[in-house]
């Protein structure tokens, strides 16, 4: 720092370290991708990292409902109830995700 001032060779080597980590993290799948055909690891993983990202946002969804109002709780956990049944009943994540949508807007604007 000069004077208060940021040095531009402190930004250039800033910016060129951010874009080199970018383009390896970026190319590095690429160059994994041989070496890890036909593994059990992968393929498992495929199978179960959907489920956990819908499961972690379901469980963050659920954690930030104010349980302390109904007019705000009923709305909200009638739409995670009508999304979880449509999705044993049609195991199909876009209809569920709509009908618990719909849900949800429904109640909340002309019912609750």
């Amino acid at each position: 720092m000069i004077n208060g001032h940021i040095d531009s060779g402190y930004i250039i080597s800033a910016v060129l370290v951010a874009a080199a980590v970018t383009f390896v993290l970026r190319v590095l799948p690429f160059g994994l991708k041989k070496a890890l055909a036909g593994s059990e690891v992968l393929d498992a993983l495929s199978h179960w990292i959907p489920l956990g990202a819908v499961a972690l946002l379901a469980i963050y969804a659920v954690s930030r409902i104010d349980f302390s109002s109904t007019h705000t709780a009923v709305p909200y956990l009638a739409g995670f109830v009508v999304t979880a049944l449509v999705h044993l009943w049609k195991k199909n994540m876009v209809y569920s995700m709509i009908a618990g949508t719909a849900t949800c807007v429904i109640l909340i604007n002309w019912v609750f």
